[in-house]
């Protein structure tokens, strides 16, 4: 069984029978499937007592199964690329959406798709978003979102309820595993990502972004910012 530190969410969906209760039970996603029952408390305790019909199933999230990309849980409809596959409703990117941590630690969901995601804390959201990204967790602080009950993740109808771990006891050690989770890849020449290394300058300072400006008939067009440190994470619009 997992250890309880080696756990970083769970993913649990809102109903029986909804696409996010499907999703649990797509072979693509089995490796990461748990059943659950009120006795397994580590989860139960945490959920929400607004959730009704819990399905006893949840995709659970640990630094031990990894995603396929360093650093970053992807999540859309393309088993190929992604580490959490959604059915393939009309709206949902191949890849749409990533669970990943900021520099504090915290769990971050960013969306990167077309139509858009939601996020709701408690009864507040505001609707679907694009190239945006929302707090999942509030790390060693008790800052935003600690007093939020609940807080659910909408993908263009795949809803789950999002159950962030509890580190507190030792952050330290939950920091060091957040680092190592996230750290660049060796591009050895064995590696997945050795093609993508061949474009990159091994001189590049770290955290330097890239900006890539896109081509249009206005005079400016829209502007993309791109990490080099962490080249497998997708291009993020800058602020106007």
């Amino acid at each position: 069984m997992t250890s309880h530190h080696d756990i970083i969410a769970w993913l649990v969906p809102t109903t029986l029978h909804s696409l996010s209760d499907k999703a649990t039970r797509l072979p693509e996603n089995a490796s990461r499937i748990i059943t659950y029952t009120p006795s397994y408390t580590r989860l139960s305790s945490r959920l929400s007592n607004v959730t009704h019909n819990i399905p006893g199933r949840a995709i659970q999230l640990s630094f031990s199964q990894p995603p396929k990309r360093p650093g970053s849980f992807i999540i859309g409809t393309d088993p190929r690329t992604c580490d959490i596959v959604l059915p393939g409703v009309e709206g949902i990117s191949k890849q749409h959406c990533a669970l990943t941590f900021d520099a504090q630690s915290r769990l971050v969901l960013s969306d990167f798709s077309e139509r858009g995601t939601q996020v709701w804390y408690d009864w507040e959201s505001n609707g679907d978003r694009t190239d945006y990204s929302w707090l999942l967790s509030s790390g060693c602080s008790h800052e935003f979102p600690s007093m939020v009950q609940r807080i659910t993740v909408d993908i263009q109808g795949v809803r789950f309820q999002v159950v962030v771990n509890d580190h507190s006891a030792d952050w330290d050690a939950f920091r060091e595993d957040v680092d190592r989770f996230c750290e660049q890849p060796s591009w050895e020449d064995d590696s997945p990502w050795a093609d993508a290394a061949s474009v990159l300058s091994s001189t590049v300072a770290p955290f330097r972004p890239v900006i890539v400006r896109e081509a249009t008939s206005e005079p400016f067009g829209e502007v993309y910012l791109w990490n080099l440190a962490r080249p497998w994470e997708p291009m993020v619009k800058a602020s106007a």
